[in-house]
């Protein structure tokens, strides 16, 4: 009878020792597969960010471009302006050049 107890024994620790190492080998496979999938969503978030990213910068270049395009205009517009201005006084400025010049 004692020895089927010590058996018995013995054969509950080698299961047990079994399933730990079960469980140890489950365990290290729960982690291998959350590192897999932790490294796969990293990456997938990194692609996501490069592709906001670029469309951001495609987004900026068209509206710089927009701006620059109204800021020529505007200047355009004033030289315009500026010069329409300086025809006006043109035929003054000739006079008063002509009259010093002349006159001295």
């Amino acid at each position: 009878m004692y020895l089927e107890v010590v058996k018995d024994i013995q054969t509950l620790e080698a299961q047990i020792e079994q399933d730990k190492a079960q469980a140890r080998a489950q365990g290290q496979e729960a982690v291998n597969e959350a590192q897999r999938q932790g490294r796969a969503l990293l990456a997938e978030k990194r692609d996501a960010i490069r592709e906001a990213d670029r469309a951001a910068m495609v987004s900026c270049q068209a509206q710089a471009d927009r701006r620059r395009s109204e800021l020529m205009a505007d200047t355009e517009q004033e030289i315009a302006s500026l010069r329409a201005q300086a025809e006006q006084h043109m035929d003054d400025a000739v006079a008063r050049i002509m009259e010093k010049v002349v006159g001295r």
